[in-house]
């Protein structure tokens, strides 16, 4: 057991010691804030405040964050520390520079994020706004990282303690925005489109929808036996995650009535894990969350309680609110659509703590740390420069443990058109991400 003596016992200060002991190196983690009940633990003792105690303990002199209500503009000049940066200095006698508490604690409740002013396109939160990027932290899981060196300090502290050892773990997902290019769409829909084509002169778009909406051709988007072939008998490794809402000027999806999407969905949905891709509308429309999760669950035939926002539009708290309360459990909107990296700076799922409220909620986030289009369209780069970079990304991750998520379109895997060689890049990842996995732990 590792007990932690404070001050005072606040909701902040039992959230992020329970995220690193009790989630990050499964050690179980008591409280208290009397200091003659703190004398008397006989397992490991972390002084967490400013007094000064006798006896062998690890000592943290805190800094502020994790006892204050509200919101305050934070000091966030980085520590350099053994070739790493770190945030929130301490003192000269805490077992470490820093305080990873505090730390910690402000980059995975996002408290930046609540502070912020000026949003990018679609209201969504600038990653070069972020503490982690300003610092060239963005590309490490930081939190992991910082979790090791508290297990080493432990290890120093009291040499028998056993510390489990860091898994490495993966997970890809992919959205359906458009389950297909042509197929099953309106005949509305196919003039339309086809006229647009034929004024802008493409021709051979026209001449192509026509094949492929007759039967004469495949559909490029329609990827799901490719996808099902890579994944065979590792299917658990995979989610999908569906856009059923209204048509709209960002929601461009078959519609659910279609019988072909419909089956479809409930085909897929047997074997892999299902999640909702919330519209774009629905972050403006109180009951259309709630509907779309309804129209999901109605065509699988069982509870949703996944999802991810198209557009990756996420406002802290609202979202997360939103989200509870349509009965969402996880969300696995957290990361950066311009640029690869970790948005809270960790590598490992966490509860969502609700910083207006000063609690811990029920919605357990998943961060993603790289997406398709991000690779390709926001950073500029070839299959063969995506492959090395996410490689490198993935090593990090199994030094300190956590779980690689990335984010693919099912146009994405076509291997056609702008996406011609990414099937490649989705391959050796996926052999890549499983043979770090099989591989065991890491010290």
């Amino acid at each position: 057991m590792i007990a932690v003596y404070a001050n005072k016992i606040t909701n902040r200060l039992r959230y992020i010691f329970e995220l690193y002991f009790e989630e990050l190196l499964k050690l179980p983690v008591s409280f208290t804030d009397d200091q003659r009940v703190f004398e008397r633990e006989a397992g490991v003792r972390i002084n967490y405040s400013n007094k000064e105690m006798s006896g062998k303990m690890l000592t943290m002199r805190p800094h502020s964050l994790l006892f204050q209500h509200g919101l305050e503009y934070q000091d966030l000049s980085a520590v350099e520390w053994q070739g790493q940066r770190c945030l929130f200095r301490s003192s000269g006698d805490s077992f470490l520079p820093f305080d990873p508490f505090a730390a910690g604690f402000f980059l995975v409740s996002r408290y930046e994020e609540y502070l912020e002013r000026q949003f990018g396109k679609h209201g969504r939160y600038p990653a070069r706004h972020s503490v982690l990027s300003r610092n060239n932290m963005l590309v490490q899981p930081v939190v992991n990282q910082w979790s090791r060196l508290i297990a080493d300090q432990l290890k120093k502290h009291r040499p028998g303690l056993l510390i489990p050892e860091v898994r490495f773990n993966f997970l890809t997902t992919i959205d359906i925005d458009n389950a297909w290019a042509y197929k099953h769409k309106s005949l509305g829909r196919l003039i339309a489109a086809s006229v647009k084509s034929v004024l802008r002169g493409k021709l051979d778009e026209f001449s192509e929808r026509l094949r492929i909406w007759s039967g004469d051709d495949p559909d490029p988007y329609d990827t799901y036996g490719y996808i099902r072939q890579v994944y065979r008998g590792q299917e658990e490794l995979l989610r999908f995650f569906f856009l059923v809402g209204r048509a709209g000027r960002y929601d461009r999806n078959v519609s659910p009535a279609k019988p072909g999407f419909r089956a479809l969905v409930r085909d897929l949905s047997r074997d892999f894990e299902t999640g909702l891709h919330p519209s774009y509308r629905s972050n403006c429309k109180k009951r259309e969350l709630s509907r779309e999760r309804e129209v999901l669950e109605e065509i699988i035939g069982k509870p949703v309680v996944a999802s991810r926002q198209h557009y990756l539009k996420l406002l802290f708290p609202g979202t997360y609110r939103r989200l509870i309360k349509a009965g969402i459990h996880e969300d696995y909107t957290l990361g950066y659509p311009e640029t690869i990296g970790f948005r809270a700076g960790i590598a490992s799922p966490f509860w969502f703590f609700d910083l207006k409220e000063d609690q811990k909620t029920n919605l357990r986030v998943y961060p993603f740390q790289c997406m398709d289009i991000t690779l390709r369209d926001y950073m500029q780069k070839s299959p063969a420069e995506a492959i090395e970079l996410l490689k490198k990304m993935m090593d990090e991750i199994k030094k300190s443990g956590g779980t690689f998520i990335s984010l693919w379109h099912n146009e994405s895997l076509s291997d056609a058109g702008n996406w011609k060689g990414w099937r490649v890049v989705f391959e050796e990842l996926t052999a890549y991400a499983m043979a770090l996995k099989n591989d065991g732990y890491s010290s």
